[in-house]
């Protein structure tokens, strides 16, 4: 198993905390380097939109479910 440095994901999840996100699912693929987060549990968009911040935003019934973060490493 990978080393998993506690500090520092103690870090991500207060600042998770201080957010208004209710369930709250997050999912990080190493090899594509690429963050998936869902506010609510994971489910089919209807739609999406590229951002000016490259960021995938993802819709369901015109409301915002979730986000994919594209080279997360390097922001």
């Amino acid at each position: 198993m990978a080393e998993v440095i506690i500090p520092d994901i103690m870090q991500a999840l207060k600042a998770v905390s201080h957010s208004n996100a209710d369930n709250l699912h997050i999912r990080y693929d190493k090899e594509a380097d690429v963050m998936y987060v869902s506010f609510g549990p994971p489910i089919p968009a209807d739609d999406s939109e590229m951002g000016n911040d490259d960021i995938l935003y993802r819709y369901r019934d015109g409301e915002v479910v979730g986000l994919t973060v594209t080279h997360f490493s390097s922001r």
